[in-house]
């Protein structure tokens, strides 16, 4: 199953939450790390990410800046 990052999903982590998103092929991995590093500016934020092709996931965490 294909998970999307979505704003409402990033917002709605705790800070030093982590998240593997199933996003299914590169180009939704990169659409979804994307979507992080934008909202860490409207949130505050800062999201680091580790982005297995292969397996088609997307590892996101929300911590401090």
């Amino acid at each position: 199953m294909r998970e999307r990052v979505t704003r409402e999903v990033l917002t709605d982590m705790a800070m030093g939450e982590t998240r593997v998103f199933q996003c299914g092929d590169a180009r939704a991995c990169d659409s979804g790390k994307a979507t992080a590093y934008q909202m860490q500016n409207i949130l505050g934020c800062k999201f680091t990410a580790e982005t297995d092709y292969a397996n088609g996931t997307l590892t996101l965490t929300k911590g401090m800046r």
